[in-house]
């Protein structure tokens, strides 16, 4: 599984600074839940949320941040 970050606005997923990509499997693995959170939370980004990709079923579950946090 992988842990990674969608903008909702673009639909693209994190890859790096200034960096995003339409393909998950280019996308950054914060691989822990806190590091994709606190990456949220330390630059502001109001409309991403974190995203749970899962290798074996190629399945994609979105969450936003504060279902996670509570």
């Amino acid at each position: 599984m992988k842990t990674i970050l969608k903008d909702l606005s673009t639909g693209l997923f994190f890859k790096g600074p200034d960096e995003w990509t339409v393909n998950p499997a280019e996308a950054r693995d914060f691989k822990l839940i806190d590091r994709a959170l606190e990456f949220i939370r330390e630059f502001r980004l109001q409309e991403t949320r974190v995203v749970f990709s899962f290798r074996d079923h190629q399945e994609i579950v979105t969450v936003p941040p504060d279902r996670l946090s509570e």
